[in-house]
């Protein structure tokens, strides 16, 4: 014994209208046909359905049991249907998005706020304050799905896009006499201790070129690879920091920044594999790239 689906809603509709003729215009067709079907569907079953009279149809205690099962399975196959659809359109998924140094703070929190309203079936799994080798050697070993880091980096199998360039400020200890600064040029930092990223660091790569530039060997007393605890070492008198624009919005407690005008600029981009053949990567690379392309107010 097989029930066709087409005959369970012919059913149900018959069930919920009462009548073999409300039944049909409902279904968009004529009444004949539709009887023959239930006709049939209790056959296969080998029990009536339905009790008939001239004006009106009820249910039987199985067609009454038919209706309760009934309904649970066309509920359940129409959501098969839409979430297969979703699926399909990168409506629905997981999506892992790796995030370097500052973008941790400055627009991970964003992101994940927004595409949870944009995309409410998408679950977006996220980590943070990592570097850019490590984080293209996760997209390449498919730990994470996307990436937002700094280039340059290569890789054959990794594409990326650069989303917004950005300054670099000084951070500076809050009992530094270089607080009173509105604004500083690098030579005027030379003599000073510096806290930095590891030299593997994009930042830390663009940084070292623009002091070779001047000839200058800056004194680094300690590295970090996570901007927080950069700036914790910072606040701690430790020494000074050079960092993306985008790292004030981590506010630590004994930590000033102050503009560097004559300081290089980092670039940040957003990158993916360039076999991805997921639909929901497909889906929210586009969403990542506008929504970095256009912040709601400038990152400070």
């Amino acid at each position: 014994m097989t029930i066709d689906t087409r005959q369970l809603r012919y059913f149900i509709a018959v069930a919920e209208e009462t009548h073999f003729g409300r039944a049909a215009e409902r279904l968009r067709m004529s009444q004949p046909p539709l009887s023959q079907q239930i006709k049939q569907l209790e056959v296969s079953l080998d029990t009536s359905l339905f009790t008939r009279s001239t004006r009106s149809v009820d249910l039987t205690p199985a067609g009454d049991l038919l209706l309760t099962r009934g309904r649970r399975i066309i509920d359940e196959l129409e959501s098969i249907e839409a979430d297969i659809r979703r699926v399909g359109q990168g409506l629905q998924g997981i999506i892992r998005v790796g995030f370097t140094g500052s973008a941790t703070y400055a627009i991970m929190p964003r992101l994940v706020r927004q595409a949870s309203h944009t995309y409410p079936d998408l679950a977006i799994e996220v980590s943070g304050e990592k570097l850019t080798p490590r984080l293209v050697a996760e997209l390449d070993s498919h730990v994470i799905d996307l990436a937002i880091l700094r280039p340059p980096f290569s890789h054959p199998d990794i594409d990326h896009v650069v989303i917004a360039s950005e300054p670099l400020v000084a951070a500076i200890p809050l009992g530094s006499a270089l607080t009173r600064r509105p604004e500083l040029l690098m030579a005027e930092l030379v003599g000073e201790e510096f806290v930095g990223y590891p030299s593997s660091s994009t930042v830390s790569q663009a940084i070292a070129a623009a002091w070779h530039a001047r000839d200058v060997q800056p004194v680094c007393v300690q590295t970090a690879s996570e901007t927080s605890t950069l700036l914790s070492l910072v606040a701690a008198g430790i020494g000074i920091a050079l960092v993306p624009e985008s790292a004030t919005s981590l506010q630590i407690g004994g930590t000033h920044f102050i503009p560097v005008s004559d300081a290089p600029r980092v670039d940040i981009a957003i990158a993916w594999r360039k076999t991805e053949s997921s639909p929901a990567v497909r889906t929210f690379l586009p969403f990542v790239e506008d929504l970095m392309r256009n912040p709601p107010e400038r990152q400070k």
